[in-house]
């Protein structure tokens, strides 16, 4: 009797490590339709001009989707076209009237990689560019800008 007790209970315990087995048992990867998180669609811009002494110039975007902006001084240049390193401010800011109050800015030189990467919600912004007095003649310059 005690034999077939353990063998009625040894058939049960089977029995439930196999159907545990089965529903672990899954080789296929959710679906990203199934997901509830959706992945960023970033947009690049590239916002250009001519920068005069003192002077300061935006460019309004619209973040559709919180997540990371970019701004990336790209170039600065002579007028006659030659290459400049001098450092310019670039920031973000919110657009209020004809200008920008930047929120968060950094003085830089032009460069290939981003300067400046902020975490944004949904809202309309701007991305600036102004001397900071490193300028003795008007240049131009231009940004990249990437953001959701």
């Amino acid at each position: 009797m005690m034999r077939s007790r353990f063998t009625h209970v040894a058939r049960i315990a089977l029995l439930a490590v196999a159907v545990v087995a089965q529903s672990c048992n899954s080789t296929t990867a959710p679906d990203l339709a199934d997901s509830q998180i959706t992945p960023p669609v970033f947009t690049t811009q590239t916002f250009a001009g001519t920068l005069t002494t003192s002077g300061s110039l935006f460019y309004s975007i619209v973040v559709t989707q919180r997540g990371p902006v970019s701004l990336t001084l790209a170039a600065v240049q002579a007028p006659g076209g030659g290459a400049l390193t001098t450092p310019v401010g670039i920031g973000i800011g919110t657009p209020k009237g004809t200008g920008c109050p930047r929120t968060s800015s950094v003085v830089t030189p032009p460069g290939l990689a981003s300067q400046l990467t902020v975490t944004l919600n949904p809202g309309t912004y701007c991305a600036a560019v102004y001397d900071v007095g490193n300028l003795s003649s008007a240049a131009n310059f231009a940004m990249r800008i990437t953001y959701p």
